[in-house]
């Protein structure tokens, strides 16, 4: 048996200066999270907002009809990216875990 992984590009948003290299860095670190998702993903959505205090990364994630958000907010874009894909990870952990 094969497993075929679809990936749904998410709808990026951006506020601020966010370079062309930072946004595809969010996609990947988002696409990376998705692995360790339970189910299907429906429709995901990224914004990067660097005009906030501080930076601050949102993921928002349609996962069979049950929505998830994280954010985070760092120092640097980079830093808030990676914190976004730690706790998304995380969030998708435990929804796998949880018994329906």
């Amino acid at each position: 048996m094969t497993r075929v992984d679809q990936v749904i590009s998410p709808q990026v948003h951006t506020h601020g200066k966010v370079g062309a290299d930072t946004v595809a860095y969010a996609v990947a670190k988002l696409e990376a999270a998705l692995h360790h998702a339970p189910g299907s993903v429906l429709r995901t959505s990224l914004t990067l907002d660097a005009a906030a205090p501080g930076h601050r990364v949102d993921a928002h994630v349609d996962l069979n009809g049950t929505g998830v958000h994280v954010h985070a907010v760092g120092e640097t874009m980079q830093e808030a990216v990676d914190l976004m894909q730690e706790r998304l990870r995380s969030r998708l952990r435990r929804i796998r875990r949880r018994p329906y």
